[in-house]
C-alpha cells in the first residue's frame, strides 16, 4: 500500500464519520468540522508526501538501488541539448558564465541571499503567496505551491559523468597498511557526520579583476559560493579503517581524484588535488567524504554519488565524483593541482608563469579561503529618493580556516571612516536545532564554517550625499579586505572592499535621489562601473540604465511596423537604442542606412550604429549619454 492509498482510506473513513456524526453520538457541527478537516489534511498529506521529502524521511536506511542522482530541475535546458550534459536538469534562472558547455553558473546575488542561510536545492516552500524571482510556481489539484529553484553555484571543467550508485567504488591506496575498496553502500554504513558548510569558488568576484586586466579565468560575480548541510563519513574514519601510516613513516599528504578520462588535460584525464595529513586526520577540521546535500543524494552537477567536502577550503579542493584516495609523502601530481587555484604575484603573466614555471612553486597554492564580503542591497540600478527616513544596506561575509567573522563595516567616504554593521549568525542556531552534541561544543572547538549576514540602517540624506558605498569584513585574527584589487593572472581570491558607485538622479516628479551601480554583473551580462576603456566610461553609465532613468521610460510598446510607419510618415526619426525607443530627430535628419535598431551596449566592441557615419554616430552617442533624446517607450519587435 502506498502513501496516497493510505491517505485515501483515512480520508474516506473521516468523510463517513463526518456524514454520520450525529447518529454516532457526536456533537453535530463540531465533529463534522473536525472530521472534514482530517479528510482534507489526509488527502493533502498524501499528495505532498513525496514532494516534501517525507518519503525519504520515513522509509528507513537506504536499500540497494535506492540512491539515484537528484535532478535539480525536471527538464533539460535547451542550451544543454546537443552537449554531453543533455541528461542533467538545470534551472534556467542560473547565470551561465561559459556559454553552453561546460556548465559553470552562479545565481543572482539577490536571490542567493533572499533564500536564506541554507542555499535551496529544489525544496517545496509552503508560503504560497510569496513572490520572488527564484521561485517557480506549480499547481497540485486546487493547491498552489512554489518550488525554490536550486541556487548553488556550479564549477565544471568538462562533462558530468554518468555514474551508477551500485557500480561506483572508492579505492584507498598508498601509505596505508590495508588498501581498501569501498562500495557506496559500505561507505553509507560507516558512522556519519552532518553539518552546514559554506564553500566558495576561489574565483568569486573574478570579473572585477578581469576588468582591470584580462586574466586566464572566466568572469565570476559575487555569488560564487553556497551553503548546504552536508552529510558523509569523516575522511579520518575511512583512513583509520585502512590503517594509515604516520607522518614519521612518510605519510604527509592525502590525494584525491575523480574519474579517469573525465577531462582532456593531464596524464590520466582526471581532476585531482591533495591536502595535508593533519587537515585530513584531525577531527576538528570536519573533512567529509560526502554523499548527501540538504538531506538528499547529491545532484549530478554537485558530484553524485560522492565528493570531498573540506570546510574552510576553496571549492577547487573538493573533488567531485570521488574515485580514488592515495596517502603519499608528496603533494598531488595531478595537472589541476598545479595549473589551477594559485595566486601568483601581480607581475607574473601567463607567459612568464610558463617560461619560469611559477606553477610548481608551493608558496602560491590556495587552500583556505580569505576573508570576503559583498553588498546585496542596494541592488544594481536601484533608485533611492532623498525623501527622509532610513535605508537598510545588506550584505554577506565569510572566511576560511574555521575563523569567525567578528566585524562587518561600510564606508560612505571612500574608506576614510567606517560604520559597524549588525551581524546575524545562523550557524549556531542550526546546531542548536539539529545537533545537541555539537551545539554544546560549537564555540569551544572554535570552528566557524558558514557565512554571516550583515545589515545597517543609514540615513537616506547621508546615502544620497555620498560618492560611493563600500563594505569590508574582519576575521578573528583581525585580517580584513584591502581597498584595492590585487590583480593576479588567474583572477583568484579577489577580496578588495566591495564598492558601489552612487549617481544623482531625479524621478518623474523632479524629486532628487540617487541610483547605485555595482562594479560588474556576472559573466557576459553588461553593466557596472568597471569597464576596460576610460573613453567609454560615460557611455557605460548610461547604457546600464538603457540610456535613461528607468523610471522615466513610458510604458508604451512599439512594434517594428509602428516605428517604420512613423519614420516613413515624417513623424520624427525613431530609433530603438538598446531596446528603448527614442526620437533622434534632434540629431539626425533621416534613419540610419541599416535601419532603426542601434546598439550601444556597455563596451566599445558591442556597438552598432546601423551604418551611420562616424561623426553622426558620435553626435547620437553624446545625446544618448546625456539623456537628451526624447524617450517614447519600449521596442517590442
Amino acid at each position: 500500500m502506498n502513501t496516497l492509498q493510505l491517505a485515501a482510506i483515512i480520508g474516506g473513513v473521516s468523510s463517513v464519520l463526518a456524514y454520520n456524526a450525529e447518529s454516532l453520538g457526536f456533537a453535530p457541527l463540531g465533529s463534522r468540522l473536525l472530521f472534514v478537516g482530517v479528510f482534507f489534511a489526509a488527502m493533502l498529506l498524501g499528495l505532498l508526501w513525496e514532494p516534501l521529502g517525507l518519503d525519504d524521511t520515513f522509509k528507513g536506511p537506504p536499500k540497494e538501488n535506492n540512491f539515484k542522482p537528484r535532478q535539480l530541475y525536471p527538464e533539460v535546458d535547451g542550451r544543454d541539448k546537443g552537449t554531453p550534459d543533455n541528461w542533467v536538469g538545470r534551472h534556467p534562472s542560473l547565470v551561465r558564465l561559459t556559454g553552453r558547455h561546460p556548465f559553470n553558473c552562479e545565481p543572482p546575488l539577490k536571490d542567493l541571499m533572499d533564500a536564506g542561510f541554507i542555499t535551496p536545492s529544489n525544496q517545496i516552500d509552503m508560503h504560497a503567496f510569496q513572490t520572488c524571482q527564484h521561485l517557480q510556481y506549480f499547481r497540485l489539484g486546487w493547491v498552489y505551491l512554489h518550488v525554490q529553484a536550486p541556487l548553488h553555484f556550479v564549477r565544471n571543467h568538462g562533462k558530468v559523468p554518468k555514474i551508477n550508485w551500485n557500480d561506483h567504488k572508492i579505492t584507498v591506496t598508498g601509505l596505508v597498511n590495508k588498501p581498501c575498496t569501498f562500495t557506496m553502500d559500505e561507505l553509507v554504513a560507516m558512522p556519519s557526520h552532518e553539518l552546514p558548510i559554506t564553500f566558495p569558488c576561489a574565483g568569486n568576484r573574478r570579473k572585477e579583476e578581469n576588468m582591470v586586466k584580462k586574466g586566464l579565468g572566466f568572469s565570476w560575480g559575487p555569488a560564487a559560493h553556497a551553503t548546504s548541510v552536508w552529510k558523509g563519513v569523516r575522511l579520518s574514519t575511512v583512513l583509520k579503517h585502512c590503517g594509515i601510516k604516520t607522518p614519521a613513516e612518510g605519510a604527509k599528504f592525502v590525494c584525491f581524484r575523480g574519474p579517469k578520462k573525465e577531462l582532456p588535460k593531464g596524464a590520466d584525464g582526471s581532476y585531482g588535488t591533495s591536502i595535508a595529513y593533519n587537515r585530513a586526520m584531525e577531527k576538528q577540521w570536519d573533512v567529509l567524504i560526502a554523499y548527501e546535500q540538504n538531506g538528499k543524494p547529491l545532484a549530478p552537477d554537485h558530484g553524485f554519488p560522492v565528493r570531498m567536502l573540506i570546510p574552510g577550503f576553496i571549492g577547487g579542493r573538493m573533488v567531485k565524483w570521488l574515485s580514488h584516495i592515495e596517502v603519499t609523502s608528496h603533494e598531488s601530481k595531478n595537472h589541476f593541482h598545479y595549473y589551477d587555484n594559485r595566486v601568483l604575484p601581480s607581475h607574473v603573466t601567463a607567459d612568464i608563469a610558463n617560461e619560469e614555471d611559477w606553477w610548481h612553486n608551493p608558496d602560491f597554492i590556495i587552500n583556505d579561503i580569505n576573508v570576503q564580503s559583498a553588498i546585496r542591497s542596494p541592488e544594481h540600478k536601484e533608485i533611492v529618493l532623498d525623501d527622509g527616513g532610513k535605508y537598510t544596506v545588506k550584505g554577506y561575509g565569510y572566511c576560511g580556516g574555521g575563523k569567525k567573522i567578528i566585524r562587518c563595516e561600510v564606508s560612505l567616504d571612500i574608506g576614510v571612516t567606517w560604520k559597524p554593521c549588525k551581524i546575524t549568525r545562523h550557524e549556531r542556531e542550526w546546531y542548536k536545532k539539529n545537533s545537541r552534541t555539537d551545539y554544546e561544543n560549537f564555540d569551544s572547538r572554535g570552528k566557524h564554517w558558514c557565512w554571516v549576514f550583515w545589515q545597517i540602517d543609514l540615513e537616506k540624506k547621508d546615502l544620497c550625499a555620498a560618492p560611493e558605498i563600500r563594505c569590508r569584513a574582519w576575521d578573528q585574527d583581525h585580517n580584513t579586505q584591502p581597498l584595492h584589487i590585487a590583480w593576479n593572472v588567474m583572477g583568484m581570491l579577489n577580496n578588495s572592499s566591495y564598492r558601489l558607485v552612487i549617481h544623482e538622479t531625479k524621478d518623474s516628479k523632479d524629486n532628487k535621489g540617487v541610483w547605485f551601480e555595482h562594479p560588474t554583473l556576472p559573466g557576459p551580462q553588461p553593466g557596472g562601473w568597471m569597464v576596460p576603456e576610460a573613453d567609454v566610461r560615460k557611455q557605460a553609465i548610461y547604457a546600464s540604465l538603457g540610456g535613461v532613468d528607468p523610471r522615466n521610460v513610458p510604458e508604451r510598446k512599439f512594434s517594428t511596423s509602428e516605428i517604420t510607419s512613423a519614420n516613413e510618415e515624417g513623424k520624427g526619426v525613431l530609433l530603438a537604442i538598446d531596446g528603448v525607443v527614442f526620437d533622434a530627430s534632434s540629431v539626425l535628419s533621416e534613419v540610419p542606412p541599416n535601419g532603426f535598431e542601434v546598439t550601444v551596449g556597455g563596451t566599445s566592441w558591442g556597438q552598432d550604429f546601423a551604418g551611420l557615419k562616424d561623426a553622426d554616430a558620435k553626435k547620437l552617442l553624446a545625446k544618448f549619454q546625456g539623456g537628451k533624446l526624447k524617450c517614447l517607450g519600449v521596442y517590442s519587435a
